[in-house]
């Protein structure tokens, strides 16, 4: 829920910015109220998800992290005391 009211958000900083550009550069106009408005829409509805995978890559890449320290630890443990030669 949290992430559709910051996509929503973004996306209307991103219509204002749009129609802010466009029309410093040519009087307003209805073309210039559909390209922002587009533009504001397409980053709403697309920012969940592009937030959605980076949430997701930054948790796997911890976990990963985490068994890596493990597995090293595990290994420096192994080397202080090896095993018993077995006869």
């Amino acid at each position: 829920m949290i992430r559709r009211i910051t996509g929503i958000i973004i996306g209307v900083i991103a219509f204002g910015l749009v129609y802010w550009i466009t029309s410093v550069t040519t009087t307003p106009s209805n073309p210039n109220w559909a390209l922002a408005a587009l533009v504001g829409l397409v980053i709403a509805l697309i920012w969940p998800w592009l937030f959605g995978l980076w949430a997701v890559r930054r948790v796997r890449q911890n976990r990963q992290n985490e068994i890596d320290q493990e597995v090293q630890k595990q290994l420096a443990q192994q080397q202080n005391n090896p095993p018993p030669p077995s006869s």
